[in-house]
């Protein structure tokens, strides 16, 4: 939900992160993904471009994962594409609706979870939740 409010009209939004290639990066993004279809309005096509920077370990699960990204994403009317560029430092979101968000840390602002058997694997919001009854 954070960036959610900033998304409100943007069909063009370009996400640059160096760094979206080990699982929990891919899934961060998804994440990201996922707010945008749940912000877009239903009528709205919306543009998602990723550009990141990879190496020889990582690129070809990187581009098998983008691509399941890009036909996951395409039933939704979001258009995912991306690119490598080796040389980006800096993290942003830029989206055509005037805002640009500085990320920090990229998207791994979203919490790293216990796994795929802890409920914040697949709702964020109950992220610290364990112990909980």
């Amino acid at each position: 939900m954070l960036f959610g409010d900033y998304l409100e009209g943007a069909t063009e939004i370009k996400v640059i992160d160096p760094y979206v290639r080990l699982p929990y990066q891919l899934r961060n993004f998804m994440e990201f993904a996922q707010l945008v279809s749940r912000r877009k309005k239903l009528e709205d096509e919306v543009s998602l471009h990723l550009v990141t920077n990879n190496n020889e370990d990582f690129i070809e699960n990187a581009r098998e994962a983008f691509r399941q990204m890009a036909e996951s994403l395409e039933p939704l009317d979001i258009i995912f594409t991306y690119e490598f560029d080796n040389n980006i430092h800096d993290r942003s979101i830029n989206l055509d609706n005037g805002w640009k968000i500085i990320l920090g840390r990229g998207l791994d602002v979203f919490q790293k979870t216990g796994g795929w058997y802890d409920i914040a694997e697949y709702d964020q919001e109950k992220s610290g939740a364990r112990g909980v009854r």
